[in-house]
């Protein structure tokens, strides 16, 4: 604020006026008191603008938290919309546990289609990490790398087409190209896919990451256990989305003995064509 403030005193002594004088030099000389206060306002403005660059100087334009900088929607249904689908997003993670040492967020706050039920939980800091902004914002530790385990419920059915995409800042692998690794759902490893990587900038620094991984016709199961871990300290968990197919339809019994009956058929017309 020193430096903001030098060159309005500069003004102000230039012209011979000191901030409590600068009334009565108007009344004594209204022509030289007003052009004072316009140069006076005119170094004001000037100086809150180029304060305003300071701060902002250095802040990515992708750093905004909650902010998805590349979509990604499933192939095979539409979202928030198809029967026995189901869909969560968070933007912004509260602490539903109530416990400093145990982060659990349980409702999401975008959306939350299709009846399922969520609990995400963080443990691999040893109680280090903390949602930033205090009561909803991105998890986070600079002490340990964090750790999670997403149970999705109300999954009955299968096999079933799962996508779950994620958003970080902060440390990057370059050699592993990411900044949470080891995703697995029930054991069996995901197909990672990278959507979006800048360089973060600001004091968080590191990059900004968006990724989506996937899983294929998973075998139904009550529940899905998703986990995964940062691959190392100062990774932020920004974003969440997942994405869970419907179950197949199972076709018609007349379906299938349409389909025989036409195998019969042709079988038949096979064996009259040989016997000519």
């Amino acid at each position: 604020m020193a430096g903001g403030a030098g060159p309005l005193l500069d003004a102000l002594n230039r012209y011979r006026l000191s901030p409590t004088s600068l009334g009565e030099a108007v009344r004594a000389n209204p022509v030289k008191g007003v052009f004072a206060m316009n140069r006076m306002k005119s170094t004001f403005t000037g100086c809150m603008l180029g304060l305003g660059l300071v701060l902002t100087a250095g802040q990515s334009a992708y750093a905004a938290a909650g902010v998805w900088d590349n979509t990604f929607t499933p192939s095979s249904w539409t979202r928030q919309s198809t029967p026995g689908s189901l869909y969560a997003e968070w933007n912004s993670f509260s602490n539903d546990a109530g416990t400093a040492a145990n982060i659990v967020a349980t409702n999401p706050d975008v959306a939350n289609f299709g009846g399922g039920t969520y609990n995400l939980s963080e443990n691999g800091s040893g109680g280090t990490a903390f949602i930033v902004g205090g009561t909803a914002g991105n998890i986070y530790s600079f002490a340990a790398p964090t750790a999670f385990d997403f149970t999705v419920g109300n999954v009955a059915g299968g096999p079933r087409d799962v996508y779950m995409r994620i958003g970080s800042v902060g440390n990057f692998d370059t050699t592993l190209n990411r900044s949470f690794t080891n995703f697995t759902l029930n054991g069996v490893a995901g197909t990672y896919q990278e959507l979006f990587n800048q360089a973060a900038g600001g004091a968080m620094g590191g990059n900004e990451v968006e990724a989506v991984v996937s899983w294929l016709n998973v075998a139904p199961a009550s529940s899905f256990l998703l986990n995964w871990n940062a691959i190392g300290s100062s990774v932020s968990l920004d974003q969440l989305s997942l994405d869970v197919g419907p179950t197949p339809v199972p076709l018609p019994a007349a379906i299938y003995l349409m389909g025989s009956g036409l195998v019969g058929i042709a079988a038949m017309a096979r064996r009259r064509l040989q016997g000519a």
